[in-house]
Order: structure tokens, then C-alpha cells, then sequence
């Protein structure tokens, strides 16, 4: 990747596999701007396999939240879903109408 990358990512998902993704790009040397967008209106959080123990539990069940790692320097768009792909113009469009490029 080149050291003054004037390019832009979009990561569709915000859950473990979209940060992961997000992560190995700046592993990886990307530069540029990064955006993750998810449709659900929290951080990624961890999703523990349910049990009786989980569901028989008093209050609510707690939702760990996924490290996000130092220097992600990301933009996240959450609560907005996408519900269109155009790759001939490189866009990314939301649920709101919210056009990405990338």
C-alpha cells in the first residue's frame, strides 16, 4: 500500500468477521479511509452459543463487546443497513439513502 493512500474502503458488517476484515487491512499497510457499517445500532459484540443457564439468568443478558484494536481508525455507520451494491460505480448505498463510494 502506497504510505499517503488517498483511497476508500467500505466493510459491510459490523460483527466479528467485519472487524476482523477491518483489522487485517491495517495490518496489512492500508492507509486510506475505512468505513464499516452495520444495521444493528451497537458495536460488535460477542455471541456466546445460548444455553438455560444464559436464558434462566435474572435481567437482561449481558452483550461483551468486541475489542476493537488501536489504531482501526474507523468511520462507523451503525444502525443503517445496506440494501444496495453498484461495483460499475463503486457505491454502496443505505437503508436512509446515504451513498457511499468507495
Amino acid at each position: 500500500m502506497r504510505a499517503a493512500d488517498n483511497r476508500e474502503l467500505v466493510v459491510v458488517g459490523a460483527s466479528l468477521a467485519g472487524l476482523r476484515a477491518a483489522r487485517c487491512l491495517r495490518e496489512q499497510g492500508f492507509t486510506g479511509a475505512l468505513t464499516i457499517v452495520g444495521d444493528e445500532p451497537h458495536p460488535p459484540y460477542d455471541r456466546p452459543p445460548l444455553s438455560k443457564r444464559v436464558l434462566s439468568a435474572p435481567g437482561r443478558p449481558v452483550r461483551p463487546e468486541l475489542p476493537v484494536p488501536n489504531g482501526l481508525r474507523a468511520r462507523w455507520l451503525l444502525g443503517r443497513a445496506a440494501v444496495r451494491l453498484d461495483p460499475a460505480a463503486r457505491a454502496v448505498t443505505l437503508a436512509d439513502g446515504t451513498r457511499l463510494t468507495y
